[in-house]
């Protein structure tokens, strides 16, 4: 179910970076607010996005379908970035809603996790 259908603010935030893949096109968001906190507290956003696009095509497309939250983390940035993918049509926001600065982490239930340290492929 897509909880955004109908409701996804194009505007949110500010856009990071955008690319298309497979007819959907797809835009990391976070809001400037975010941005300077980030900032402020020394975290890398370049390293956050890294993450995020070393999710892959195949997964960045399938949580785009289930309209889902993602923790990503990197063990090797020692970062672990949380997410959430919002979609209306062909459009797909990936907003970032936090960076935390360490690889070992608690998540809400129905997060997905997704470690990227030694991935070796699949789901």
């Amino acid at each position: 179910m897509n909880r955004f259908q109908g409701n996804l603010n194009k505007e949110y935030g500010k856009e990071l970076i955008k690319f298309s893949y497979n007819g959907k096109n797809l835009s990391v968001r976070a809001t400037e607010h975010s941005l300077q906190r980030f900032k402020d507290h020394n975290l890398d956003v370049d390293a956050a996005l890294g993450s995020i696009i070393a999710l892959g095509k195949e997964r960045l497309y399938k949580f785009s379908n289930d309209s889902v939250d993602v923790a990503v983390i990197d063990k090797e940035n020692h970062i672990s970035v949380i997410i959430t993918f919002e979609s209306e049509g062909n459009e797909v926001q990936i907003r970032i809603r936090t960076i935390i600065p360490r690889s070992h982490i608690f998540v809400k239930a129905g997060t997905r996790v997704f470690e990227l340290k030694d991935y070796e492929g699949g789901f």
